[in-house]
């Protein structure tokens, strides 16, 4: 199995996109039980256009030997006002799931990673779900700690 990690560029390939949005469908269905939408559908190609154009984001597509999406990343950088800092955020990660246990997952951590230290960020974090117990174990397991829980109702 061939397999890399590329970070994408504007102008994005709407076939591309397309697959990237589908993989997107389908976290939404594993980890909500829940389809995406038109509008839906929509908006997410309006972020990743938001992401590769801006230098505060960046998409991370995981491909495969016949040029298909299998997973992806999604990260922004965050200004803090008060302390002029640059914080990290990892958006998202997913990998289908004929290709886990691969460590994909890793990789487009590690890429992400690399990326926030180019833009010297002084912190990473990523949210989730406290329920998703197989991402808090990847993330723990990468060198990830819960520094907090954010309670709402």
């Amino acid at each position: 199995m061939t397999i890399h990690i590329q970070q994408l560029e504007a102008p994005l390939n709407r076939e591309f996109v397309d697959e990237l949005i589908n993989l997107w469908n389908d976290n939404t269905l594993e980890t909500a039980d829940c389809a995406l939408d038109d509008q839906d559908r929509e908006m997410i190609h309006q972020q990743l256009e938001q992401y590769v154009q801006s230098a505060y984001g960046a998409v991370f597509a995981v491909v495969n030997e016949k040029q298909e999406a299998v997973g992806y990343g999604l990260a922004s950088i965050k200004k803090d006002l008060v302390s002029d800092c640059l914080s990290g955020q990892i958006d998202e990660v997913y990998i289908a799931p004929g290709y886990r246990r691969n460590k994909l997952g890793k990789l487009v951590a590690d890429r992400m990673m690399d990326w926030f230290e180019r833009h010297q960020v002084s912190h990473v974090q990523v949210s989730v779900d406290i329920d998703n117990q197989s991402a808090l174990h990847f993330w723990e397991g990468i060198g990830f700690s819960s520094d907090f829980y954010l309670l709402t109702n």
